[in-house]
């Protein structure tokens, strides 16, 4: 079997915030690569340093010290223009709080991230749309406003604004934090279809339950890896 190519390349990263005279090292030497196909599961405690860690995965922070290699590309020293390229052509982001906007409709909040865009046209933004909305099975849904909407599917409207800029990876920080049991494990069975389809996922969460429904699981404790097990 040929060997994947790592789409994302963490080498010896450190994250150390100042607090006055004293500093607190939240990321003490983290290295794991994520290869194109990839379902990793982040877990770990509160102050294990797992929010840290997507912050800086996702482009929202950057490390102290260490290397963030993304495509084949050394992002560390990247501008916060440039990183934010990368956020929003590069990352696609599912948040817990679901972040869509009440006033706009499953439509326009999916379109949201091309308006950044200016090179794509509004028939494409269309068809990006509805393409997206097939995909999580909620093209009935496309005029409806997100209050019209159960948990369930603010989530998959969440998961299609994540995948409308075709994202090298999706990065999802605690997806079912505010979901029951049930709509949670429908929400993961969802997001192992679309692993099956070819799209790299990274999982921030701190329950093993969920975490579980990925291909790999790291462990963090006290900043550092502590388990990297496939599943």
């Amino acid at each position: 079997m040929a060997q994947k190519n790592p789409i994302i390349s963490l080498r010896d990263i450190k994250k150390t915030y100042l607090m006055g005279d004293t500093s607190y090292q939240a990321l003490k030497g983290i290295s794991f690569d994520v290869c194109e196909g990839d379902f990793v599961s982040i877990m770990g405690p509160s102050g294990s340093g797992k929010s840290t860690l997507m912050n800086i995965i996702g482009t929202l922070d950057t490390a102290t010290e260490g290397k963030y290699i993304f495509n084949d590309s050394n992002i560390t020293k990247y501008t916060e223009d440039e990183l934010a390229k990368v956020r929003n052509e590069k990352i696609g982001f599912v948040f817990q709080s679901f972040n869509l906007i009440p006033r706009m409709s499953v439509y326009q909040n999916i379109e949201r991230p091309m308006l950044y865009d200016r090179k794509i046209p509004r028939s494409e933004r269309k068809s990006r749309v509805l393409s997206v909305l097939k995909t999580v099975h909620l093209e009935d849904k496309i005029n409806n406003m997100s209050n019209q909407l159960s948990g369930g599917q603010i989530q998959r409207v969440a998961v299609a604004r994540a995948l409308v800029m075709d994202p090298e990876i999706i990065l999802a920080d605690e997806p079912t934090g505010n979901l029951d049991s049930a709509t949670s494990h429908d929400v993961m069975r969802f997001f192992q279809e679309l692993n099956r389809e070819g799209k790299t996922i990274v999982l921030i969460t701190h329950e093993p339950d969920i975490a579980a429904f990925g291909k790999r699981t790291i462990v963090l404790r006290d900043g550092l890896i502590v388990e990297d097990k496939n599943d």
